[in-house]
């Protein structure tokens, strides 16, 4: 077998392992930076080889350059990947913390409206009492409030906790004496805006959101 084949072997078995055992322990940026440097020692010892092959210098030193400017081109690019990695993260956190915004309006917010105004439309004594009447799939054991993601995993057959894939954790109180709902929202991925804010579900620092159910109406604040 040729150095050549033997190095080009040994590259492809250095480098998948050098990418894939970094990669799974979560360490991306260790597995691309590995990744690339088992490339550029692989592209200086090939050219270190077939230096005699060239029919002239000049060939040879159009090679050369032509591999310098390959490894610049990844080396300078990972360098600035890596430099804007805090960047993107932040974006993709504010993005997803939109999203969690969004749906858990669409989720809690409108399911309490309706009750407020069956409520009102019906002259029912409780509003508490209305909404168990109402929605009663909703409260769960424990003070969990069953999302509409867990509802349709659970008619699915699908075996998950509450939010487990969701991101996103609901909680619910209930003050009978002042005929009150409160439904508390954390999420497990959007960040809040402090960072030392103790979230309601023994998390530190996430995204949470509350919102009240009372025959005076409904409202809701953003906590972090």
């Amino acid at each position: 077998m040729e150095k050549e084949t033997k190095l080009l072997i040994g590259a492809v078995v250095l480098g998948t392992i050098g990418f894939f055992i970094p990669l799974y322990f979560g360490k991306a940026w260790m597995a691309l930076f590995i990744s690339l440097l088992i490339g550029i020692i692989f592209l200086g010892r090939m050219i270190s080889l077939s230096k005699n092959v060239f029919e002239s210098k000049n060939a040879y030193r159009v090679v050369y350059g032509l591999v310098v400017l390959v490894v610049l081109f990844n080396a300078i690019a990972f360098a600035h990947d890596y430099g804007r990695r805090d960047f993107q993260k932040d974006t993709l956190l504010k993005i997803r913390k939109t999203i969690d915004t969004g749906i858990t309006k669409a989720d809690v917010q409108e399911k309490l409206i309706y009750v407020l105004g069956q409520y009102h439309q019906n002259n029912r004594e409780s509003v508490v009492e209305t909404f168990r009447q109402l929605m009663p799939e909703k409260l769960g054991e424990d003070g969990v409030y069953v999302s509409d993601f867990d509802l349709r995993n659970t008619k699915m057959g699908t075996n998950l906790e509450p939010d487990e894939s969701e991101g996103i954790n609901h909680f619910y109180e209930i003050d009978e004496e002042a005929d009150e709902i409160t439904v508390m929202v954390v999420g497990e991925i959007s960040l809040g805006e402090d960072p030392e804010y103790q979230n309601y579900d023994g998390q530190e620092g996430k995204f949470e959101m509350m919102f009240i159910l009372n025959e005076e109406g409904v409202s809701y604040e953003v906590l972090n």
